[in-house]
């Protein structure tokens, strides 16, 4: 099995966590590496989805600058973790406001991890 197969493999995985609505591993830059989406395609989550990939490389700086493993926003409807993956990436994690953000933190640094190890 490919990296790129595993990272999806995993990716899928997270995405099968309650309330958890996309899982994007972005470059620092703010490529897309790889993703995973729940089938229901809203425009707020195509919004907060963009939204993410611009501010990837400032969630990015602002996690190397003050040596940062996590960043979590929570807005109105919508909860977004940011792990760091080595120097390269950043899993991002989209859920709804009624996650558990204990057991998905936990689990996207998990996921985080093994990841990295693909990279």
């Amino acid at each position: 099995m490919s990296s790129i197969n595993r990272i999806k493999s995993e990716l899928e995985d997270l995405l099968e966590l309650e309330d958890v609505e996309a899982v994007v591993l972005f470059r620092i830059d703010g490529s897309v590496i790889e993703s995973s989406f729940d089938n229901n395609y809203t425009s707020r989550k195509i919004r907060v989805l963009q939204w993410c990939k611009d501010n990837i490389p400032r969630v990015s700086q602002e996690m190397r600058g003050n040596n940062l493993q996590k960043v979590t926003y929570e807005l109105s409807d919508t909860c977004i973790l940011f792990f760091a993956i080595g120097k390269i990436g950043i899993l991002t994690t989209l859920a709804n406001n009624t996650a558990n953000l204990s057991l998905l933190a936990v689990e996207t640094k998990r996921k985080a991890s093994i990841i990295e190890n693909y990279m």
